[in-house]
């Protein structure tokens, strides 16, 4: 049976997170995490069966669900997503791990490419902020974005790194907004995190990449990173607003204890 989420059984508006990507790889370890730690976690994904089973897991382990297929390429798909989580309760939390990373050099990459990784990766990222903001800024909340080492200019020119120029643009953007924007709305009670894994993440979508040309990247399991989103996504970590974080470093330089 699934417990109640926290707050609900005292009368209390249950609090609700709402993580897009939620149907695979990171998003779907921060929406674990976050169910067994009392939320209830509202999944967003473009593919609803992927979505499911995320929420199979959740409620296994005890934690509450529910799902909203959607494009968050598409502004109206986007507010529509924060308008039925804001419904479900009290929206506390909004993760963004929805993300497109195609290896693309420049002889192939092409304008629909552009648009698709920077619309995804950052522009659904302003348009959640801009949706969720308004809502949570009532009792405070979290922003969690999740960003990549690929931002990096250091190496960017290796032959593992150049094909992922536009992923690393659209993340690179993603974490100078971020930093512009935190003071403000730190002051309107929200604290916006971005998060780096800090090595490679093995998902269903990065198994896909091509490694040969650097074999020996260090990897970070997706629950890891998925652990800690979610203690960043519970409640407002004000001390940590407006930085870029590493997940390796979770439980040691930052997090619990």
């Amino acid at each position: 049976m699934a417990r109640p989420s926290e707050g609900a059984a005292r009368g209390k508006p249950r609090k609700i997170v709402l993580v897009t990507g939620g149907g695979g790889g990171i998003g779907r370890a921060a929406a674990q995490a976050l169910g067994t730690g009392g939320r209830h976690v509202v999944i967003t994904d473009i593919d609803a069966s992927a979505a499911c089973e995320t929420r199979r897991l959740v409620t296994a382990s005890g934690g509450t669900a529910d799902i909203v297929e959607a494009n968050l390429e598409i502004a109206e798909e986007t507010a529509n997503v924060v308008e039925h989580a804001a419904a479900k309760g009290m929206l506390a939390g909004v993760v963004h791990c929805a993300a497109v990373f195609p290896q693309r050099t420049f002889a192939r990459a092409t304008i629909t490419d552009f648009d698709q990784v920077m619309g995804l990766n950052f522009r659904a990222a302003f348009l959640l902020a801009k949706a969720a903001v308004p809502v949570m800024e009532v009792k405070g909340g979290a922003l969690v974005l999740l960003t990549s080492g690929a931002v990096r200019l250091e190496g960017a020119d290796t032959p593992f790194q150049r094909p992922f120029a536009l992923y690393g643009a659209s993340k690179a953007a993603l974490d100078r907004w971020a930093l512009g924007v935190a003071p403000e709305l730190r002051d309107r009670g929200i604290a916006l995190h971005t998060l780096t894994p800090g090595a490679f993440v093995e998902t269903p979508g990065t198994r896909r990449i091509d490694r040969r040309a650097i074999p020996s990247l260090p990897i970070v399991p997706a629950r890891q990173v998925g652990e800690a989103i979610a203690w960043l996504a519970r409640n407002p970590r004000m001390s940590l607003a407006g930085r870029r974080l590493d997940a390796t470093a979770f439980g040691h330089t930052w997090g619990p204890g």
